[in-house]
């Protein structure tokens, strides 16, 4: 059988938990279109209290079957490789992915739809900010995998990355990208900044032969993103892209308000990008987008 590339790896985290059955679909309808391998892996953390007196052996070798019964039950295919470490769960997983040089990260959120208070479990907000991946956050298995996203602008110092992200996305998958923000107040929309970034992504996506569509939502409340899911909802797109820092940040040791929300709310998988892992996934496009308004 011929090798994968390094590229064409998907990593699911598996904590045997209630939810990791759809990141595990998502990644076989994902491998099935990109031709990618898919590796799981388990991450004991023997730090544990309840772990203190049982034997590491037994419990690596436990989980091991674990994943391999899993591996059996979804089908997998037999260059499926499955892997136990050791460790902090979040640490191992950035680790794991760097290591391999893996395409996509695909995880689970342990508290989908939270009602009485909106949070992220600790182990995906941590891969989210640590890793040089990017990260697939899925609840739901859309009919379509990146066929037609939606991508949020804000007025953040972002453009750069979030422009080749999607670029190099959407070259990929043959998708359409839906470009979205939200304007405030009574300015004139043809007159903001955020239409002129809009235009800029536009410009950019039409050289490239990427269909796209256009959207200002005006606002006068201060909650963008229920506005900017509401919309994901009306067009029936199948993920959303979105940058959880700003280019600026030096260190990326938190996920901002906006992100935070569209993570733990929306319906479809959202591809979360940090500066390190927004860089990876374009290193090699940068070379083939035409970039007329040189926003490069």
């Amino acid at each position: 059988m011929e090798k994968n590339n390094l590229s064409d790896i998907l990593l699911v985290p598996v904590d045997f938990g209630d939810y990791y059955e759809k990141a595990l679909e998502f990644a076989i309808r994902l491998a099935s279109i990109t031709k990618s391998q898919i590796h799981l892996i388990h991450v004991l953390d023997l730090r544990d209290w309840w772990l203190n007196e049982l034997k590491e052996e037994r419990l690596i070798n436990e989980a091991f079957n674990k994943l391999l019964h899993i591996s059996r039950l979804f089908g997998l295919p037999n260059d499926t490789k499955l892997m136990v470490l050791t460790g902090k769960r979040h640490q191992k997983i950035v680790e794991y992915a760097e290591q391999e040089n893996v395409r996509f990260i695909l995880m689970v959120d342990n508290y989908p739809f939270a009602q009485d208070e909106k949070r992220i479990g600790s182990t995906l907000e941590n891969v989210i900010m640590k890793a040089t991946k990017p990260v697939v956050t899925v609840k739901n298995v859309p009919n379509t995998i990146f066929k037609n996203m939606l991508i949020p602008l804000d007025l953040t110092k972002n453009s750069r990355m979030n422009l080749l992200d999607s670029v190099s996305l959407a070259l990929k998958f043959s998708s359409q990208l839906n470009l979205v923000s939200v304007l405030f107040g009574d300015i004139d929309p043809e007159k903001s900044r955020i239409n002129e970034k809009v235009e800029k992504y536009s410009a950019i996506y039409t050289e490239n032969n990427i269909p796209h569509t256009k959207k200002l939502i005006r606002k006068d409340e201060d909650l963008a993103y229920q506005e900017i899911l509401e919309y994901a909802e009306e067009i029936n797109c199948d993920s959303i892209l979105i940058m959880t820092h700003k280019e600026s940040t030096r260190f990326d040791n938190y996920i901002g308000a906006f992100a935070h929300h569209i993570i733990n709310e929306s319906k479809v998988p959202v591809i979360s990008l940090n500066n390190a892992s927004s860089s990876q996934t374009t290193v090699d496009l940068l070379s083939s987008v035409i970039d007329p308004l040189n926003i490069f």
